[in-house]
């Protein structure tokens, strides 16, 4: 019988893993250098705890998850992301209780059942940040900062960073409110998918 990897997962070879190594080790060297600490999250979460943060009618819930009842027939899910393991971790464990900000970085596997393609995988490697307990804006230019010297150091050419906003609690409303409002007329040119998206998730 023949055996092979399942479509969309691939093996890290010994020749390969010295580039994960070093991307990693200079990683952390960077984020705890700008006060970040390791922290390490389980691979498998209930699902509920994905389905309020990402949204019940994303793709990420909707599409591409991996979820499975387990023997007590509670629905489990392998992580597609890693903020939402990382903030259940912070109130479980009252770690708001230390002083402020609390920032952490986290490493490893994520799945998502997404087609596989070229740099695209179903299980995934991530490198992330997440900081608690304050809304300065110097934390998110901190960050930006922080990763343009990660992906110098690891000698990446012509970076190009594009900072976006799904704006602030006073605003979006009414975004929101003018992006109903300019496909209203518009119904009828969209896809099944994107009509759907429209009334649940715009």
């Amino acid at each position: 019988m023949k055996y092979s990897a399942l479509k969309g997962v691939h093996d890290i070879l010994p020749p390969d893993i010295y580039i994960w190594q070093k991307a990693e080790s200079i990683a952390k060297e960077i984020f705890s250098a700008y006060g970040f600490q390791e922290i390490r999250v389980p691979i498998i979460e209930s699902t509920d705890i994905f389905v309020r943060s990402i949204g019940e009618t994303t793709d990420i819930v909707e599409k591409e998850m991996y979820t499975f009842p387990d023997r007590a027939d509670r629905s489990i899910t392998l992580r597609p992301e890693g903020t939402a393991p990382v903030v259940r971790s912070y109130i479980e464990n009252h770690l708001y209780n230390l002083p402020s900000p609390q920032k952490f970085f986290y490493s490893g596997p994520m799945f998502r059942y997404e087609r596989p393609q070229k740099g695209r995988f179903r299980q995934f490697y991530q490198i992330g940040v997440e900081a608690f307990g304050t809304a300065e804006p110097k934390l998110d230019a901190e960050i930006v900062s922080m990763l343009k010297l990660f992906l110098e150091r690891l000698q990446m050419k012509e970076l190009k960073f594009e900072v976006n906003s799904i704006g602030c609690e006073k605003c979006r409303p009414d975004y929101k409110k003018a992006l109903l409002n300019f496909f209203s007329a518009k119904v009828a040119d969209l896809c099944p998918d994107c009509n759907r998206r429209y009334i649940n998730n715009p």
